[in-house]
């Protein structure tokens, strides 16, 4: 089974330790993944309507979503 492995000493009892994945850190992964994704796909509305009619000062706002969604 690959969540026990066992530990043997000698002249002694072995001891078994389970290894187990907790729930709160898979749920706090996913949702810093949802919020980096949405932070990233503002960046991307900012550059995008940012070409349409030459305005330069959406750039500053897209890198910052950009850095937030690292």
């Amino acid at each position: 089974n690959c969540s026990y492995f066992k530990h043997f000493t000698p002249g002694q009892s072995s001891e078994i330790f389970e290894v187990t994945t907790q729930k709160e850190y898979s749920i706090s992964a996913a949702a810093i993944a949802i919020f980096s994704v949405g932070f990233a796909i503002i960046g991307t509305i900012c550059v995008l309507s940012s070409f349409g009619k030459k305005r330069d000062y959406l750039l500053k706002p897209a890198s910052m979503f950009y850095t937030f969604a690292g």
